[in-house]
């Protein structure tokens, strides 16, 4: 969202602040700022709004912000009373995902070229100039963040808003061919479509010509127009604000500053009555505030001051009822969010001395069991592995797996029900390594589905090709018969074992090696008449090289009378370790 700072001082005409620390202002209250540039003599800042703010996606909102912060005057376009006529405006509404539409019609339009002024100020919104008309609805959707139409009623009479049920294909301004898909939110005339909710249409569009407009204002169901847009890959400045919950009680003002300036530019009349249809009114919700909470959240005294009434909140005891246009205001942390952004995060100090009153613990306690449980398999020398919960096949029951929608992928579509399912993935990634004798082990969530609730548990899982030893590592673990041992696999189900009500960790001596080189691994292959015994075989060649440099020997594979030796070099170069390999294997 780009503001101009001389086009903002409009709505604040009281503003006293130079460009860089507004851009700071900005970005403490929450609309990021990455900085600001100077275009045509005029300063422009660039914010980042988040996705709850869309009131901020006009002058309006970022205006009411600065208002609150600066403590200074909001003052509203002037708007000119408008008269309108009795002659009904030939719109219907058939669509459930209109929230509310403000529209009329005007005519004895003598539409030009726009005035420098409004040429100028869409350019450095990079907006492209069309036409007086056209641009002011333009000017209107920046300046209080809601998108509006005019369409040509010379050639149509009537629109209709509908989800289209009938039409193939749309032809947008730009005479882009648009193929149509079923339910999405259309204007027609009955026999074509004139234009979508956030992009207008060639066949009703306004020019030099235009005499007779029927303009309007319209907030929508937003995942409607989300869909939409995204499905017909067509993103506009109309969509990215419609997509979002804007505010329907803010229609009347900003469609009747939309009609003053067209009476005032195009020297038009307002033709018809004023059509208002707003079929479900939700008034916002009251929150109960606990006035004390700012200050607990902050750490320090924040003062009761007017920030909620200044924001537009109706305060009754403690019940506070945001303003219409804050539809991020749902619980009670988002108003204490506002009075510590407005009273300022950086006014918290963060050099206040640490309460010493202990904290409860919140932690649950088969945290504790879990932290216990890996300290005890790392000192039995496992190693921890983490992996997808997703797998590829059910286990059975297959009725009590739980498949997962728009999988991260396809292949995977199963939320596992065993956590040996993952550990037998991670083994056979071990095995295509060639590591062999690992043990490893992994704790994590397993999933059913029982009696139509979805139950989530924490399972341990465990691997060790000597099955004996891997029982007996199990049950040095945990106190359960309730072991599932399945080959080298072990799986123990976690939450109904006793749990610690705390778990500090001691300290273990173990004996390291450092390495103060790298470890440097060559192959050998070497060929016999007839099979031979491997233990004897890794003692011979242990035997041949010096205890001091040799870091690791195995046999890595076997086929027929052939045996490759893996050997591991280390506290010598590349060259020391190359030349007593080819002299051990007799490679030379």
């Amino acid at each position: 969202m780009k503001i101009i700072y001389s086009h903002l001082k409009t709505w604040l005409p009281d503003l006293a602040i130079d460009a860089k620390k507004l851009r700071d202002d900005l970005t403490l209250i929450g609309h990021f700022s990455s900085g600001y540039e100077e275009i045509d003599s005029e300063i422009i800042l660039d914010l980042e709004i988040r996705q709850n703010r869309a009131d901020c996606l006009g002058y309006y909102g970022i205006a009411r912000d600065l208002a609150v912060f600066y403590k200074i005057n909001l003052v509203l376009p002037q708007i000119n009373t408008i008269n309108y006529s009795n002659t009904p405006v030939p719109i219907t509404i058939s669509s459930p995902d209109v929230h509310r539409i403000q529209a009329t019609s005007i005519s004895n339009i003598k539409n030009s070229l726009p005035p420098d002024w409004l040429i100028r100020f869409l350019k450095l919104h990079d907006i492209n100039s069309i036409n007086t008309l056209v641009d002011l609805t333009n000017f209107i959707m920046l300046e209080w963040g809601i998108p509006c139409h005019a369409f040509d009623t010379n050639k149509s009479t009537k629109l209709i808003w509908e989800n289209n049920q009938r039409y193939s294909e749309f032809i947008s301004l730009d005479g882009t061919k648009i193929k149509l898909q079923p339910q999405n939110l259309v204007i027609s005339d009955g026999k074509e479509v004139l234009s979508l909710s956030f992009i207008g249409g060639q066949n009703s569009g306004i020019n030099l010509d235009t005499t007779d407009s029927i303009l309007e204002m319209a907030v929508y169901n937003r995942s409607r127009v989300r869909n939409d847009s995204r499905s017909l890959k067509t993103i506009t400045e109309a969509s990215i604000r419609l997509d979002k919950e804007l505010d329907t009680e803010t229609i009347p003002l900003a469609f009747s500053h939309l009609i003053s300036l067209i009476l005032k530019h195009c020297h038009a009349i307002v033709s018809g009555k004023l059509l208002d249809v707003y079929p479900v009114k939700i008034p916002p919700l009251p929150i109960a505030f606990d006035s004390q909470k700012p200050s607990l959240y902050a750490g320090i005294d924040i003062p009761q001051n007017d920030t909620l009434k200044r924001l537009g909140c109706t305060i009754k005891n403690n019940l506070i009822t945001p303003p219409s246009l804050r539809k991020d205001l749902t619980i009670e942390e988002d108003l204490i969010e506002e009075i510590l952004r407005f009273y300022g995060y950086n006014k918290i100090p963060t050099d206040q001395p640490v309460d010493p009153t202990p904290l409860p613990d919140i932690t649950p306690p088969i945290l504790y069991l879990i932290e216990k449980l890996k300290d005890d398999l790392v000192a039995l020398g496992y190693d921890e592995v983490r992996s997808w919960p997703l797998v590829r096949h059910c286990e059975e029951p297959c009725d009590a797996a739980i498949s997962t929608q728009n999988s991260i992928n396809s292949d995977y579509p199963y939320l596992r029900q065993s956590i040996i399912q993952s550990l037998q993935n991670q083994y056979f990634q071990y095995e295509k390594y060639k590591l062999i004798n690992q043990k490893f082990y992994e704790i994590g969530k397993i999933f059913s589905l029982e009696n139509g609730q979805y139950i989530e548990k924490y399972a341990l899982g465990m691997y060790n090709s000597d099955s004996e030893e891997l029982s007996r590592d199990a049950r040095s673990c945990v106190s359960t018969d309730k072991i599932k041992l399945d080959g080298s696999f072990a799986q123990i189900i976690l939450d109904d074992l006793p749990k610690p009500d705390k778990y500090i960790p001691q300290i273990i001596n173990n004996t390291a090696i450092e390495l103060t080189s790298q470890i440097i691994t060559l192959d050998a292959n070497v060929s016999y008449d007839s099979p031979q015994d491997s233990t004897k075989l890794i003692e011979k060649y242990t035997s041949l090289i010096d205890p001091s440099i040799l870091w690791s020997i195995e046999i890595a594979d076997i086929y027929q009378n052939r045996y490759t030796f893996r050997v591991s070099y280390y506290n010598c170069d590349a060259l020391t370790a190359k030349k007593v390999h080819l002299n051990t294997f007799n490679l030379n």
